[in-house]
């Protein structure tokens, strides 16, 4: 089988980075005072000055139930939604996990996300998972609810129905499909936390929803009293510190990239929402305290165990390859919904190496080496040119692939956005990736085929670099 990530991941993936952007604070502040602000509507008015990230939310029988828990840094989990065998929600193993992540240090968890197949939920198998959570870890561990759809207003019911139940705030995301422009997302977004008396952490990963969230849109909307937060799922780590100077330190910054989050946080981030989390939360809970603290040397050596889980638990859709480390780990049942599958055979092998890496199972007796491409020969490239809008980073990734090596990302850089409203997909971009063959002599024909590769795909305007050790990170 191949040991590298499959088309389909590469492409999930690293289609989030064509969305990458760079800008200065000063840049940032400039442009987002084109866009029109939350603070202009009269109810945003009112509270302007004082942002009101704590709620009061009744709940179902009329008992009232405080959600005031504050937003917090560090670690919140993903939460992946156990399901047994035939496919039924399994609230029993939700209230094990949850008692074993409070347990392990994670300091929020996040329900009904991407992560938590929230989609194929029903509305009353929502409102169990709501209520088990509650009830497991309510004022203990802040409580994060997936609650973005398409729509406005069928967001804004989902976030009722979170503050209903005791949420202390709502994790939207951008609308997807639709690609709305950036006024559209400042109205959508503003209207939803104008309806609903709690906290609002923005979503944006355009990877999955085909739309950007720009920096100076972000900012407009962090002037808004209930949007307290950012989940920043586009892997441009480079967006941390300007946003970070210009919104404030009350406006949460999450990162929502595994492999990216220890940088995220050393820029000036304030933690993580993570799938890795799910099965090794003490070990990610420990990377954001360290990355909080400025020591990024403890934060490496934190970070370094993970590494193989923050690639493999993506080589498949999300979430398919963390509910089977779960079940491999004994944490919960093998079920899954509906479109999504089983993960398959070719990867198992490869996720319980990462697993064994991580510490979070024994490596089985007499087993051979984890499966993997450690202690493979490896050269660092740098690929330049049109990457997204001609394909040539994903063909480039498929040629890995196919060759049977592997790859990691290790920095990237893209020229910045000079439009106010739309994305401007045409833009050169600059990605530097640690190639591995099975032996040199397979190392050296993925080189080649690399090279042909740009040398044919001439609108691509692409080219390729050996770098030299310690000399991976592109030109900004």
């Amino acid at each position: 089988a191949p040991r590298g990530r499959s088309s389909s991941a590469s492409e999930c993936r690293l289609s989030m980075l064509m969305f990458a952007h760079l800008a200065s604070a000063a840049f940032i502040a400039s442009r987002s005072a084109l866009l029109p602000t939350p603070a202009t509507h009269p109810s945003a008015a009112a509270t302007a000055g004082t942002r009101a990230c704590v709620a009061t939310a009744p709940r179902r029988g009329g008992e009232a139930v405080m959600a005031g828990m504050p937003l917090p840094a560090g670690s919140l989990v993903a939460l992946a939604t156990p399901m047994t065998s035939t496919g039924e929600v399994d609230i029993a193993t939700l209230r094990e996990l949850l008692r074993w992540h409070k347990a392990e240090g994670t300091n929020g968890v996040v329900i009904l996300g991407t992560t938590g197949e929230a989609s194929t939920l029903t509305s009353a198998e929502k409102e169990e998972v709501m209520a088990a959570t509650r009830e497991e870890v309510g004022g203990e561990m802040a409580i994060l609810v997936g609650t973005g759809t398409i729509s406005t207003e069928a967001t804004i019911a989902a976030t009722k129905q979170a503050k209903l139940f005791g949420a202390d705030a709502a994790l939207v995301v951008t609308p997807y499909y639709v690609k709305p422009s950036q006024a559209g997302l400042v109205a959508h977004f503003t209207r939803i936390a104008d309806a609903v008396e709690l906290p609002i952490v923005l979503y944006n990963v355009p990877g999955r929803t085909g739309v950007d969230m720009s920096v100076e849109t972000t900012v407009a909307l962090s002037r808004h009293p209930r949007i307290c937060g950012l989940k920043d799922a586009t892997g441009d780590n480079t967006r941390a510190a300007p946003m970070r100077a210009v919104c404030g330190d009350d406006f949460r910054l999450y990162s929502g990239e595994d492999a990216a989050a220890r940088e995220y946080v050393l820029q000036g981030g304030d933690g993580v929402i993570s799938v890795t989390a799910n099965v090794a939360p003490a070990a990610v809970a420990a990377v954001m305290a360290s990355g909080r603290a400025g020591d990024a040397a403890a934060a490496l050596a934190a970070d370094g165990p993970l590494m193989a889980l923050h690639r493999d638990l993506f080589c498949e859709a999300n979430p398919i390859p963390v509910k089977w480390a779960l079940h491999k780990m004994g944490r919960m049942g093998e079920g899954i919904r509906s479109p999504l599958s089983p993960l398959g055979v070719a990867f198992q092998p490869r996720v319980a190496g990462a697993l064994q890496q991580a510490g979070c199972i024994a490596s089985e007796e007499g087993a051979s080496a984890a499966a993997g491409s450690v202690g493979w020969p490896s050269r660092d490239l740098l690929l330049q040119g049109h990457l997204f809008d001609q394909g040539l980073i994903n063909q480039a990734l498929d040629i890995i692939e196919k060759q049977n090596g592997d790859f990691e990302i290790l920095a990237f850089s893209v020229q910045p956005n000079d439009q106010n409203s739309e994305f401007n997909f045409r833009r050169t971009s600059s990605v530097s990736l640690r190639v591995f063959g099975v032996d040199a002599s397979a190392l050296e024909d993925i080189t080649r085929r690399l090279r042909a590769l740009v040398e044919v795909l001439e609108s691509a305007e692409g080219s390729l670099t050996i770098l030299p050790a310690k000399a991976a990170a592109p030109p900004a």
